[in-house]
């Protein structure tokens, strides 16, 4: 009786791990459309706001360090003003 119970039970919890298509699917293309502009996933962009420097995971299969300094040594934030350096004045 119990063996029954976990065959049943256990894909229930498996399958609650799984996101939504729809969201997946718009996932994919925010992803696409941040490869396309700046050539960083939305991950490598959380990444890099949380960790201060330019962050890009793909760097690893290509042999190069996922994070590295900007080259003025700030993040880049965008905003609806324009882009902006860390300390938040605009360039």
């Amino acid at each position: 009786m119990l063996r029954r119970l976990l065959i049943i039970v256990c894909p229930l919890f498996v399958g609650a791990c799984a996101v939504p298509l729809p969201l997946q699917i718009a996932t994919w293309a925010a992803d696409g459309i941040s490869y396309l502009m700046t050539s960083k996933s939305m991950s490598d962009h959380g990444l890099s706001a949380a960790v201060g420097r330019d962050c890009a995971v793909h760097r690893a299969i290509t042999g190069g360090a996922i994070c590295r300094e900007d080259a003025d040594g700030g993040t880049v934030l965008a905003s609806s003003k324009g882009v902006s350096g860390a300390s938040g004045t605009p360039k």
